[in-house]
């Protein structure tokens, strides 16, 4: 009788073991799900060029670049937007022309905007002094800025290097910032850096190098008339007057009137010295301009956000 009592025993364990030993050809192969797809990268910085009442100019895409239909006369200004949680430096060009200096575009020799963290600055001219500026104006090549100091070529272009801030520098900044929170209201919306300038030039928004960009500003220096040169050896920190001989071409951004905007200058230690971390790069040009480039400026133009709650209450019948 003992056989009979241990064969239950026997058989639970068997029954245990073949769920542990299932046959291989029984086995399914392990199903792995689709990795979802890497988040779309938002730019250091966001740049856009205004009207002045704060509308965009027309803009096309064209051949993986960015263009914006300009009139001649029109006044403009740059928008420029922080999308980091950190303090960035921008070093702007117009027309190849750095906006502070007035000198050929060199990103690693001159400096820019501050902007605090998620922070916006609107560049509107070419600085003349720490409360001054002079208006961009489209205009005809031969009255552009860039022109009539003996670059036409780069007419057309405008160009932001990007540069994040040192650690060391950051940590700085904020200690003072707390500080002085405590005893004052909180600094402005911007803050421009200014230190020294450079003689060099550029093909296009920025030089490809410093030899390149020294020969070509070596050039253009030969061409400039005797008072503008006086202007930049004599207080090179902000961006002299232009000569009085143009030189001929299409549309350009002009020296326009003065205008008044205050800025101070602060302190900033880039984490890559000679290297910025971003790039923005932006064309322009008239209509007619665009079109003999071959960019479609037919296509639809929506200068109006479209609003989700232009008007509250009920939705209405269409009309018949």
């Amino acid at each position: 009788m003992r056989p009979l009592r241990c064969l239950p025993f026997v058989l639970a364990a068997l029954a245990v073991a073949g769920t542990f030993a299932e046959p291989a050809h029984a086995r399914r192969p392990k199903a792995f799900a689709a990795a979802p797809p890497p988040p779309a990268t938002q730019p250091l910085v966001s740049l856009g060029v205004e009207q002045p009442g704060g509308a965009q100019y027309p803009s096309f895409f064209h051949g993986g670049s960015l263009y914006y239909a300009g009139q001649q006369g029109g006044y403009y200004a740059l928008r420029l937007t922080n999308n980091t949680a950190g303090r960035v430096e921008v070093v702007v060009t117009v027309d190849g022309r750095d906006v502070i200096s007035g000198q050929v575009g060199n990103f690693k020799k001159q400096r820019g905007y501050v902007l605090d963290p998620f922070a916006t600055v609107v560049v509107d001219g070419f600085r003349q002094s720490y409360d001054q500026v002079a208006a961009f104006q489209f205009s005809d090549l031969q009255s552009s800025y860039t022109a009539r100091l003996g670059t036409p070529q780069n007419a057309g272009v405008i160009g932001v290097a990007v540069f994040e801030e040192k650690r060391s520098s950051a940590r700085r900044h904020r200690r003072k910032t707390r500080k002085a929170l405590q005893a004052q209201p909180p600094p402005p919306v911007y803050e421009p850096y200014y230190r020294g300038t450079a003689n060099t030039s550029v093909p296009s928004a920025f030089p490809d190098s410093e030899r390149a960009a020294s020969k070509a500003e070596g050039e253009a220096m030969a061409d400039e008339a005797a008072p503008v040169a006086a202007t930049s050896a004599g207080d090179g920190a902000f961006a002299p007057m232009p000569s009085s001989e143009p030189a001929p071409r299409q549309l350009g951004t002009a020296y326009g009137e003065s205008r008044y905007s205050a800025v101070q200058e602060v302190a900033f230690k880039r984490h890559r010295k000679r290297k910025p971390d971003g790039f923005l790069t932006v064309y322009y040009d008239s209509m007619e301009g665009l079109a003999a480039r071959g960019v479609n400026v037919h296509a639809p133009y929506y200068g109006v956000e479209p609003q989700p709650f232009v008007q509250p209450g009920f939705a209405p019948p269409p009309p018949r």
